[in-house]
């Protein structure tokens, strides 16, 4: 069994099991439950379930260990941030899983005129360990659609030799980039392994 992990998120996303997401009526309970609390998100309850049971399908597909979503309403869209935790196999050779061997086969974008993507490569150190961080704007695909997002993923390998994780936190708004990846920043660098996979709901404190 792969080491486990925790994430924290701030308390306004949303967070749930992926399987139960997307095979019990979780989600609306979820929903329910958020508007007898902000009677004000009555009104959204429709693109707020639509948004989230999209994100359930789309981490499903991907594997995901683990989903959270920044669900608020932002030029009429309620997807504001998707996170998701992914285990991959990585290589064979232990070698090439270090953030090292990472970094070294990712290429860089830099920013051009004309052209509105971009990513840049770096290498930090968190609780969890060395890792791997690649963030820029880049086109994703969600729910079938693709379009431009803000992109950061943060790669680490499993302290037990699984693989690696990969925390990908993505959100369209483009126009928000500079805080969206401030946000994703001290998010990810809450990245700890733990007893229990999860992603917690507590605000994200940078250095910790």
């Amino acid at each position: 069994m792969s080491a486990q992990f925790t994430v924290r998120i701030p308390p306004s996303w949303w967070e749930f099991d992926v399987w139960r997401a997307t095979r019990t009526g979780d989600l609306a309970r979820h929903v329910d439950a958020r508007i007898a609390e902000q009677p004000r998100l009555r009104k959204h309850r429709g693109p707020l379930l639509r948004a989230l049971r999209a994100a359930a399908a789309d981490a499903e597909r991907q594997g995901a260990l683990r989903c959270a979503v920044m669900g608020e309403l932002v030029d009429d869209s309620a997807l504001a941030a998707v996170l998701m935790a992914v285990q991959t196999h990585g290589s064979a050779a232990d070698s090439d899983n270090t953030p090292e061997a990472i970094a070294g086969q990712i290429t860089s974008t830099p920013k051009r005129s004309g052209s509105p993507h971009w990513r840049q490569v770096t290498l930090l150190d968190l609780p969890a360990g060395r890792a791997v961080r690649l963030s820029g704007i880049e086109p994703v695909t969600f729910g079938g659609r693709t379009s431009d997002c803000v992109v950061m993923h943060t790669l680490t390998a499993f302290p037990d030799g699984e693989g690696l994780l990969d925390v990908v936190l993505t959100s369209p708004q483009t126009q928000l980039a500079e805080p969206m990846l401030d946000l994703f920043d001290a998010i990810s660098e809450t990245l700890t392994w733990s007893r229990s996979t999860t992603v917690t709901d507590t605000n994200p404190t940078k250095g910790t």
